[in-house]
Order: structure tokens, then C-alpha cells, then sequence
């Protein structure tokens, strides 16, 4: 194992505690802070890391809320913050990753993954209820896609060889 994936690892690890840390923050049920951790990742690490980190955000969330809307239902929609984590990673890699319209451009589309799509995906499955979580997913996504931009730029603009540890831009 080299160094490069040693220092992935270690970044993973930090940001899995800090899914951890944020699913106990909670704006409602299961609805927490727990997805900035995967946003930075999918930005810092990459789409495969994020993925996973999303996964794991949501799951431990739920498990912390008791699953209030049932496995199956936590299931998918831990799907589908792996979806969202790879499209939001995917459109941002490589060189235009500071460029306001790729920022803007991938915020829109990872809440519009993470929030809309979701709760459509679940309407079969819970019908009218995904019309009392609109409001807190929202809010919800809206702050974890924020944090997590707020420190990725920050960190790019203030320590640019801080990331290029962690992965190629090229990639």
C-alpha cells in the first residue's frame, strides 16, 4: 500500500467520524448534519469515497433516530445519497472544481438528487408523508452542501497542497 492511499484512508476515517458526529445533530428524525462529511469527501477524496460516506452518514443517522421510517426505506434513500455523491463528485473533479458555475451547477444538482428526486423515489412507498420532509431535507441539504463547499474552498484557496495529497486533479 503507498502513501497516497494511506493518506485516502486516514482522510476517510476522519470524515467517518465526523458523519458520526453529525448524524447526533439532528434538525428532525433522522434528518441531521451527517452528509457534509460525504460532500467534502466526494469533493477531496473522490466519488467512490463519497459514495461510501454518504452511505454511512445516512445509515448511522437513521440508526441513531431508530429508523423512524423503516430499513427498507433508510436503505434507499442511503442509495440514493451515494448517487448524489457520485454525480456531485463527478461533475466537480479535474480543473474547473473552483469554478463558480461547476460550484453552483453541482450544488443545484446534488440537492435536486438528494432532496426532490429522493422524495419522489419514496412517494410509492410513503406516500404523503414526503410532503411534511420537504421542508427539512431541504433546510438539511441545503446547510450540509454549504458547509461542506465552504470548507472545501477554503481549504483549496488558503492550503493548495493540503488536497493534492489526497488525489490527482487530473482525475
Amino acid at each position: 500500500m503507498n502513501n497516497n492511499n494511506i493518506k485516502k484512508m486516514t482522510l476517510t476515517a476522519i470524515l467517518l467520524a465526523l458523519c458520526i458526529v453529525g448524524a447526533n445533530i439532528k434538525i428532525m428524525g433522522s434528518v441531521a448534519l451527517d452528509s457534509f462529511p460525504a460532500f467534502f469527501g466526494a469533493l477531496a477524496i473522490g466519488p467512490v469515497a463519497g459514495a461510501f460516506l454518504g452511505l454511512f452518514g445516512h445509515l448511522v443517522s437513521a440508526l441513531l433516530s431508530g429508523f423512524p421510517l423503516t430499513l427498507p426505506v433508510h436503505l434507499v434513500i442511503g442509495l440514493c445519497m451515494m448517487i448524489t455523491m457520485i454525480v456531485f463528485s463527478t461533475i466537480r473533479r479535474g480543473k474547473h472544481s473552483l469554478k463558480w458555475s461547476y460550484i453552483i451547477f453541482s450544488d443545484i444538482i446534488a440537492y435536486i438528487l438528494n432532496v426532490p428526486l429522493e422524495l419522489l423515489l419514496l412517494y410509492p412507498i410513503l406516500k404523503q408523508l414526503v410532503y411534511a420532509y420537504f421542508f427539512q431535507l431541504t433546510i438539511a441539504a441545503i446547510i450540509n452542501i454549504i458547509l461542506a463547499e465552504v470548507i472545501y474552498i477554503l481549504i483549496r484557496k488558503r492550503f493548495p497542497k493540503l488536497l493534492k495529497n489526497f488525489f490527482n486533479e487530473d482525475k
